[in-house]
């Protein structure tokens, strides 16, 4: 019985867990790195497309970018 409740529980740990990896926003961490609150600067815009690409633009106050890779939108914070 105990190792059946220690299987469930380590279930339930995976099963919640697991959304937060799957969304989790790896630009959104390095902007944080380069600049505390920067992420709040930003709006990033993953699209899924066969072509490399990134675009800037900007709503209101902040800085949009796009990319179809992370990679990819990196690489236009770095060229912003």
């Amino acid at each position: 019985m105990q190792m059946y409740m220690k299987n469930i529980f380590l279930l339930l740990s995976w099963l919640i867990l697991l959304p937060s990896g799957i969304l989790a926003n790896p630009i959104k961490g390095m902007l944080e790195r380069i600049d505390k609150g920067a992420s709040n600067k930003f709006v990033v815009e993953l699209h899924k497309s066969p072509n490399d690409f990134f675009e800037l633009d900007r709503k209101g106050d902040k800085v949009v970018i796009r990319g179809n890779t992370y990679i990819n939108i990196a690489t236009g914070i770095n060229w912003y």
